[in-house]
């Protein structure tokens, strides 16, 4: 009888972790979702897809995925080497409103999958740069 307690309790403890952190995540300013898989010329399937969250950063693109338990996230690209080589609308693969986004990071490819609005907030990001006083005369 206790051993069951003991996993109902280590259940519900799991479980409110991993709500409590995708909460945290989707309240934030900046999260949009975001699918991920690693680039392969020779794939073919298409379930090599990842949920997961992107969430904009002065000088990075964070990635988390949504059935995790991890507080950090599970990937992470920096501006200045993050570049977008191509997207394409999934409008005739019956998925209308997403874009296939092909992207490479430090020469390695890999490819996201998000909405029309989050591939132009995107995009947006990536020629946008913060203020910095770098170069600047005080």
């Amino acid at each position: 009888m206790w051993i069951i307690v003991v996993v109902l309790v280590l259940l519900a403890v799991v479980g409110v972790w991993g709500l409590s952190r995708l909460r945290r995540l989707t309240t934030e300013v900046g999260v949009f979702d975001c699918a991920y898989r690693a680039f392969n010329p020779s794939r073919t399937s298409t379930d090599d897809w990842t949920q997961g969250l992107c969430k904009y950063q002065s000088d990075r693109l964070e990635w988390w995925r949504v059935y995790s338990l991890t507080w950090k996230p599970n990937r992470g690209w920096l501006r200045d080497h993050f570049d977008l080589t191509g997207r394409v609308p999934l409008d005739l693969a019956n998925m209308p409103g997403l874009y296939l986004v092909q992207c490479r990071y430090q020469g390695v490819p890999f490819e996201l999958m998000m909405s029309a609005e989050a591939y132009h907030g995107l995009s947006s990001w990536i020629e946008s740069a913060p203020p910095t006083p770098r170069g600047y005369d005080y």
